[in-house]
């Protein structure tokens, strides 16, 4: 095929073949001007694209960009790359597209990104919800420091103290149960659908997704200082809906949890009695389909009564009666949870095995129980 070049009006394009091109221009160098030029695979228009990001780099006449070119030509593909290799959850990249799409875009995805005024700013927050002004004011400030990495701008206008629309009085509750109210509300649900999701939840520190999609084959039992504990694989997360998510909603999230007992030894039989009835699932719908978080909030509006607190509320109370009242190590229960250890030790030393998360937990709580 003949070589087919674009001449433009800033740089040139040429079209060696099918999806590969040569890109040229000229740039300012501490020794003078240079002509520079770069082989480019992909489509014209990719092409097309990638001239012009060179151009706001290095181009005399650069123009400066929208944040609409901002978003599509550095920012979400960077956000895409990090879904990619685990680096964000696929809901926190749902939430930046529907941000964007919604609120930033109508507003920003015109205007260069040198022309912010602080008062457009303060107003455009003022017309939106306190959750939807907060993920919308995140997507914008990552925008505007790209162009600020690039010195298309000197700072960050989205940076500045603005005043965040107040959150209503009836927000989320942070009650959490103690101990003594955990075990109240585990022989409410005594029987029912939820009694595993609640214990894995309660007693095992899992997220509500989380302890959704536990499978019966995951469950098994662990001896150690001459308890009986139940150990459950972590692996993937159950949606409103009930189906899988794929994914744990963090890399380090996907891991082993440990139920002590006594709460241990009944779900163990709920896993057993899942096994010969022939569901995968520690909690389904009674048909051997998984429920969804829908459904099991749905229940445990309907069992809990008026000392209900938000299901997902259960994994707080965990943490902090575990180390309250059990004992139990910051470090050990951190990595019951799926956090990522603070610390040089943390990131890159501490690697517990399963066998020794069980022994260090059940070290403590061991001593919780004889005393």
């Amino acid at each position: 095929m003949p070589r087919k070049q674009r001449r433009r009006t800033w740089g040139s394009i040429t079209t060696v073949s099918r999806g590969k091109h040569v890109l040229r221009w000229v740039e300012n160098t501490p020794e003078g001007r240079k002509r520079r030029s770069r082989t480019f695979y992909g489509t014209y228009k990719e092409a097309d694209a990638e001239l012009a990001r060179i151009r706001v780099l290095v181009g005399d006449d650069a123009p400066v960009p929208t944040f609409a070119q901002i978003y599509a030509r550095w920012w979400m593909p960077s956000v895409e790359s990090r879904l990619e290799s685990g680096g964000i959850a696929p809901n926190t990249h749902k939430s930046y597209v529907r941000a964007w799409e919604r609120f930033c875009a109508p507003k920003w995805g015109g205007v260069p990104c040198d022309s912010v005024r602080p008062v457009d700013v303060q107003k455009w927050l003022d017309g939106m919800t306190a959750g939807n002004a907060a993920m919308a004011s995140k997507v914008m400030k990552q925008l505007a420091d790209v162009a600020v990495r690039y010195e298309m701008v000197e700072s960050n206008k989205f940076k500045i103290g603005y005043s965040m629309p107040a959150k209503h009085a009836g927000r989320r509750s942070t009650k959490t149960y103690g101990l003594a109210e955990a075990e109240t509300m585990l022989e409410r649900v005594r029987g029912s659908r939820m009694e595993a999701a609640y214990i894995l939840a309660a007693f095992g520190s899992c997220r509500t997704g989380e302890a959704l999609a536990v499978k019966a084959a995951s469950v098994h039992a662990v001896e150690s200082r001459g308890l009986t504990f139940a150990a459950a694989t972590v692996e993937d997360q159950m949606t409103e809906r009930g189906t899988l998510a794929d994914r744990t909603k963090n890399p380090q999230s996907a891991r082993t949890v440990v139920v002590p007992p006594p709460y241990s030894i009944r779900l163990l039989e709920i896993a057993s009695g899942q096994r010969a009835f022939g569901s995968q699932w520690m909690t389904d719908r009674g048909d051997g389909t998984p429920m969804g978080k829908g459904m099991l909030n749905d229940e445990w509006r309907r069992l809990s009564g008026s000392e209900r607190i938000p299901f997902s509320n259960l994994r707080p109370s965990w943490r902090t009666f575990a180390q309250a009242e059990w004992g139990v190590d910051y470090e050990v229960l951190e990595v019951l949870m799926g956090h990522l250890l603070q610390g040089v030790t943390g990131r890159h030393y501490l690697r517990m095995s399963d066998a020794q998360i069980v022994e260090q937990f059940a070290a403590s709580y061991a001593k919780f129980m004889l005393s």
